[in-house]
């Protein structure tokens, strides 16, 4: 009798050790199922603001392009330059400059100093201000080019003619077309001088 009461009291505690642990599953199971609803719900929300944001995106260009084209916005254009011809020219020069030229002829490096000519004095502080972008453009500009096309005279008006649009662009004055040109340069740089080229 002893015997089958100690194995009742065993049985009555073991289900209450396991029933506890069983509650204890089932709980973080939920808090799991929980936490992954609320993860999923923030994804969706995340994913349809993006998407409502990409509709409104193009909902907008779509009535951008529905206006008349005197209604677009364009950019802002810079403001025009004006020459005032009784003032004396102003120059500005530019580090010299070695790059290697384009190696489709071969291994040839180009060395050349530039001054430009520049409309108005105001404008010398902003190509100072601008003149880390401005040699880097400068380099590349001068690193496409083969030897053959700096090799004539009109070949090194055209160069001259690309950096000077190349800088008046970095300055926020896009550069017009070459036929328009003749009317004179759009931008602070009137032209560009090379004080020496030399390809070797």
């Amino acid at each position: 009798m002893a015997k089958e009461a100690a194995k009742e009291d065993n049985t009555q505690e073991a289900a209450p050790a396991k029933s506890g642990k069983g509650k204890l599953v089932i709980i973080l199971l939920i808090v799991l199922i929980i936490l992954l609803l609320a993860g999923m719900g923030f994804m969706a929300f995340l994913l349809l603001k993006k998407k409502g944001g990409d509709s409104h995106g193009d909902e907008a260009a779509a009535a951008e392009k529905a206006k008349p084209a005197a209604e677009q916005h364009a950019p802002v254009a810079p403001p025009p330059v004006v020459v005032d011809p009784g003032k004396p020219p102003v120059f500005v020069t530019l580090d010299p400059i070695v790059v290697n030229l384009a190696p489709g002829e071969g291994e040839r490096y180009l060395q050349v100093a530039i001054v430009l000519r520049i409309a108005d004095q105001k404008f010398d502080a902003m190509l100072k201000q601008f003149m880390p972008e401005i040699q880097h453009r400068v380099n590349l500009l001068l690193s496409s080019k083969l030897p053959s096309e700096l090799a004539t005279a009109k070949g090194r008006e055209v160069l001259a003619m690309d950096i000077r649009d190349t800088i008046n662009e970095v300055l926020g004055y896009p550069p017009r077309p070459r036929d328009v040109q003749q009317l004179g340069p759009s931008g602070p740089v009137q032209a560009v001088l090379f004080r020496s080229f030399i390809i070797q």
